[in-house]
């Protein structure tokens, strides 16, 4: 993984004086962005004393200064430049990362760093898949990714792709003025879930039938279905449903439960699933 980043001459000097007065032999300092790939991403410097990088850290040298790049934010800090505003005791250091709110494009296929568990598709067993694998990605929506291995499909939770160094498309919500819970965005949040196997959300493939909001107690209640009863990974999705309902401002619990009457039709998909889908 590389980074295309530039430090200009003053910059370089101005940070090579600053590291010197923290009287640290080796002090270098760390790059990252913060929430990265969303509208409020910021793009951080840190003093990174000697051993405190982390072992995925991008290490590159500008001359006698030493950056490390976090490896999750390389995706966001391409193109980034690093300067210094003003003259003298009034320079100030500037940070220009024109990607940091873009969202990451996950690459076609990529070779797993280190071994990652899985849960197979669609019998959501769980799986090791060993390091070195060579996978290829047929889906990478609502923080998760469906990958191809060796004939068969596995999904890889947000928790494994983020240790993977990969990233997707996220959820930030501002809170609402008024303290409550809102609707819309706890139906916005459920449209980041997905069926491993379909490129579609759970609203428009017609999966949810029910949000109850209890604005006393916190609590979101959703009443969803499968597309099949038998799916393995039932579960799996309304994890994720609830796991997305949890980072809407103002939710403290979620209950999902999971029911097969009405049963599910195709008669359920919107217009949005049923143009993704080629029905239209």
């Amino acid at each position: 993984m590389t980074i295309n980043a530039e430090v200009s001459t003053g910059a370089r000097e101005y940070l090579t004086t600053l590291l010197a007065k923290q009287e640290v032999p080796g002090m270098a300092a760390r790059v990252y962005v913060d929430k990265g790939g969303t509208s409020h991403a910021e793009t951080c410097l840190a003093f990174c004393p000697p051993g405190e990088a982390s072992a995925s850290d991008i290490r590159h040298d500008f001359g006698d200064l030493t950056l490390f790049f976090d490896a999750l934010s390389v995706p966001f800090l391409q193109d980034m430049e690093i300067g210094v505003h003003g003259e003298g005791t009034l320079q100030t250091l500037t940070i220009k990362a024109p990607n940091s709110k873009k969202p990451a494009k996950p690459p076609k296929s990529f070779r797993l760093s280190q071994d990652s568990e899985a849960l197979r598709v669609p019998h959501g067993n769980a799986v090791t898949l060993p390091e070195g694998a060579d996978v290829t990605i047929t889906q990478a929506l609502g923080g998760s990714f469906t990958v191809r291995f060796e004939g068969n499909l596995y999904r890889l939770s947000p928790e494994v792709t983020r240790k993977l160094g990969l990233q997707t498309d996220a959820v930030m919500f501002e809170p609402p003025e008024d303290g409550l819970i809102s609707e819309q965005q706890c139906l916005d949040s459920l449209r980041q879930v997905y069926d491993p196997e379909i490129p579609v959300n759970i609203v428009s493939l017609g999966l949810v039938y029910g949000l109850d909001i209890d604005q006393d107690k916190k609590l979101v209640k959703v009443r969803m279905t499968l597309t099949s009863p038998g799916c393995g990974m039932g579960d799996i999705i309304a994890g994720d449903a609830k796991d997305k309902i949890m980072q809407v401002p103002h939710v403290r619990d979620c209950q999902v439960d999971i029911v097969f009457d009405p049963p599910w039709s195709h008669d359920n998909l919107d217009e949005e699933a049923r143009l993704e889908l080629g029905m239209i």
